[in-house]
């Protein structure tokens, strides 16, 4: 058992953890000033570290790891009581110690066919990670107290989606330190992520607006280039830019698109997609324009890291568009909301290439059209008659006329209460008006 006490001094107040471990003898370890929350967790940790003591059986994870993240001074103060091994040598100073910046480095490392995009997401995750944990932070120095304190930073800079985006690729990092018995426990296993749903960016191209952008494209390769991608439902650049004239079945109508982004699951290498009614005369015209033996259906300049988003970006600009979010996804994401309407949704999810749950989260959308449609169908129920309209007031003149007559036929009736007020037309309750006969 041990004992938590409270020591007030002139600098503020200290805690410290009175404790037996199998003698007489009382160990004292000083926590420092700390609050008592923080104090109170200490005492329950160094309870199940002198019960593993006593018994001798093994620690839980949440136990090792907690002792692993303490700072060397409380860590040796439990060391001399025998509670824990003590650290031969200082880990800080240790060139050897499994730190936050190498770990990372190491696992993008060890992954041999990920690709430019995945790795420029692990660095701007790590990017994060060292900018608030700092490079050399030690591993086992991270509990699950820092992570969800992590969470709360990145929450301040950045929306819901990219957020939770975040969190699990930092669970992840730590999922494969665990596996390599660097640490003993995750310390983003408990900590929520969240959504990465982010309805805010989604934005229904319309064809009038992918018209526009059409007119103001300097060629037809980069208008084959939109209409592939808008109308074909491809990824661009990575699918656009490995299509061949081997790919295009003209008897059959459709395109054999290779999927970069899946080749590694079996299976997902390749999709087929029809040639559409809005792709086929772009194509077309790119097949007669085609040099003698090319390859591939767009030119080597469409294969360029950034070359597409940029073009399509100064087509926007030159045709006085106002550019919508998620410049290129919603270009897929508009096509798949509208084949959603017209063909069966296992058709659709196979010609996009995603899953159903994917295209709920990231792609479909309502449109203005569906509004207009909905608001337009005939109601359900039966319409009520329309109340006719009331009978208009008369007009002044009419009322001054059939106010008209002689005194003996109409008399105004007056309260006898107030006699002298000619101008009360309704009686107190309970008195009659005299009228003359």
């Amino acid at each position: 058992m041990a004992y938590l006490r409270k020591r007030k001094g002139t600098r503020g107040t200290a805690w410290e953890v009175l404790f037996y471990v199998a003698s007489t003898k009382r160990h004292t370890v000083r926590l420092g000033r700390i609050n008592e929350r923080i104090a109170n967790t200490a005492k329950i940790r160094i309870e199940a570290l002198v019960a593993a003591k006593v018994a001798g059986h093994s620690l839980d994870a949440e136990t090792v790891g907690w002792a692993a993240s303490l700072h060397d001074v409380i860590h040796q103060r439990l060391a001399q009581a025998g509670l824990v091994e003590r650290r031969t040598k200082d880990e800080q100073n240790d060139p050897s110690a499994p730190r936050l910046a190498r770990h990372i480095e190491k696992y993008i490392a060890s992954r041999a066919k990920l690709k430019p995009n995945t790795i420029r997401n692990y660095t701007t995750t790590k990017r994060l990670l060292m900018e608030y944990f700092g490079q050399e932070r030690l591993l086992q120095s991270i509990h699950t107290g820092h992570a969800k304190d992590y969470r709360e930073w990145l929450v301040g800079k950045y929306a819901p989606a990219t957020v939770s985006r975040e969190i699990k690729r930092g669970r992840q990092f730590f999922e494969y330190a665990k596996d390599c018995h660097v640490i003993n426990e995750n310390p983003f296993a408990k900590v929520k992520a969240g959504s990465q749903k982010n309805t805010k960016r989604k934005h229904f191209v319309s064809p009038d607006v992918i018209q526009k952008v059409l007119e103001a494209c300097p060629d037809n390769n980069w208008r084959l280039a939109l209409v592939l991608t808008r109308f074909g439902g491809l990824r661009i650049p990575s699918e656009v830019s490995r299509l061949t004239w081997g790919d295009v079945d003209w008897h059959d109508r459709r395109l054999t698109i290779r999927v970069p982004k899946k080749e590694h699951l079996d299976g997902h290498e390749t999709r087929f997609v029809p040639i559409f009614a809005e792709v086929e005369p772009y194509l077309r015209q790119a097949f007669d324009d085609a040099p003698a033996g090319s390859v591939y259906v767009l030119p080597p300049r469409f294969h360029r890291e950034g070359y597409v988003y940029a073009g399509i970006l100064r087509a926007i600009e030159r045709a006085n568009i106002t550019r919508w979010p998620k410049l290129l996804v919603n270009l897929r994401a508009s096509r798949e909301t509208e084949l959603m309407k017209l063909d069966p949704a296992y058709l659709v999810h196979a010609w996009i290439g995603n899953s159903e749950k994917v295209a709920e989260d990231h792609y479909l959308m309502p449109t203005d059209e569906d509004f207009l449609r909905a608001a337009s169908r005939p109601s359900a129920i039966p319409t009520p008659d329309p109340t006719p309209d009331p009978t208009p007031d008369p007009t002044p003149s009419a009322l001054a006329r059939a106010n008209q007559g002689s005194s003996a036929e109409k008399e105004t009736a007056v309260s006898p209460a107030i006699a002298k007020n000619t101008a009360v037309l309704v009686p107190p309750r309970g008195v009659e008006p005299r009228f003359s006969s």
